[in-house]
């Protein structure tokens, strides 16, 4: 069993302060990443032990809630979901490693909730969000095959300046330039908050067609920045950079789940497409192995030493 998060998991006495979302994330990390089975009975005398519930009956409560949600993800997902809910206990259905897509997903969000162990692989999170743009793009076209997928992020391993990523994209899209890069963006810049193109074309070649620029954000640095980059791209910005025959809609992408409440609260910042955890693992329940092999075998690796440094619980009572 995972150490309890610092963040989400508020002494509860008359209401309930842990949040659904990171205490179902919290057990999902804890059987999967241990590959151990888990127990209502036994979550319950977690909190109790830890003091965050006094009372067995209110912490059972909220575990109805959580088991409730569990078995939601579990219906998205089929047999891509990385645990089997039998009865008030909770089972890995196989290893990490088996789905590499949901792993990678859950351990960004775990991030989130475990900051000191994020912190501990350092700042420098280039690497995850390449690892998580590549991720998505794969996601979107596997679950819209009719859709097309231009990929702009700037990375050290692609560090095209502005200027290239607008001439490529402008060409990929068969759009022109406006001219006025050089009045709206500074030389510095890089990709001005855009990730992904996402565009379905028709037959015809002409434009009037679903249209995204897509921001992905992979979270994991710990104080919620993600919420920040729901803004982004900035359409209007954009606009004054490629000649759109039609105005583009935003998209993003982030590894987190979210209740109902959220989940509408996010979409109505993003004000277009928002794909969260399980809409982007979607292609899980044809298949646990769609990612390809090449991004399957990076993610593994990165999340290897992570995984394998996850804080446990009995660490924690000996600390």
């Amino acid at each position: 069993m995972l150490t309890l998060p610092t963040c989400g998991f508020g002494r509860s006495i008359n209401s309930h302060n842990v949040r659904l979302d990171v205490l179902c994330d919290w057990l999902e990390g804890s059987v999967l990443f241990a590959n151990a089975p888990l127990s209502k009975a036994e979550v319950v005398d977690v909190l109790i032990e830890n003091e965050i519930y006094n009372s067995q009956d209110f912490a059972g409560e909220l575990l109805g809630d959580a088991w409730l949600e569990l078995r939601r993800r579990s219906n998205l997902l089929k047999d891509g979901y990385p645990l089997e809910l039998k009865g008030w206990r909770l089972q890995p259905r196989y290893t990490w490693d088996k789905n590499p897509a949901h792993s990678f997903c859950l351990a960004l969000s775990l991030a989130e909730w475990l900051p000191e162990w994020a912190r501990s692989f350092g700042r420098d999170y280039n690497e995850q969000g390449e690892l998580f743009e590549e991720f998505v793009a794969e996601a979107i076209t596997k679950s819209l095959p009719d859709w097309s997928v231009h990929r702009t992020g700037w990375s050290k391993t692609k560090a095209a300046k502005l200027q290239d990523v607008i001439t490529a994209l402008c060409e990929w899209l068969g759009e022109a330039e406006t001219g006025n890069r050089d009045r709206w963006t500074k030389d510095s810049a890089n990709d001005e908050g855009l990730d992904l193109v996402c565009i379905r074309r028709m037959p015809d070649g002409r434009p009037g067609v679903p249209l995204y620029l897509i921001q992905c954000a992979s979270g994991a640095t710990g104080n919620s920045e993600w919420k920040n980059k729901r803004y982004t791209p900035r359409l209007d910005m954009w606009a004054k950079l490629v000649d759109f025959a039609v105005r583009p809609k935003r998209g993003f992408a982030t590894p987190f789940a979210f209740m109902e409440e959220d989940f509408r609260h996010h979409c109505r910042a993003v004000d277009g497409l928002f794909l969260d955890r399980y809409r982007l693992l979607a292609p899980s329940a044809s298949s646990i192995t769609w990612l390809s092999s090449t991004t399957s075998t990076q993610i593994s690796k990165w999340l290897s030493p992570r995984i394998n440094a996850l804080p446990s619980a009995q660490d924690s009572a000996i600390g």
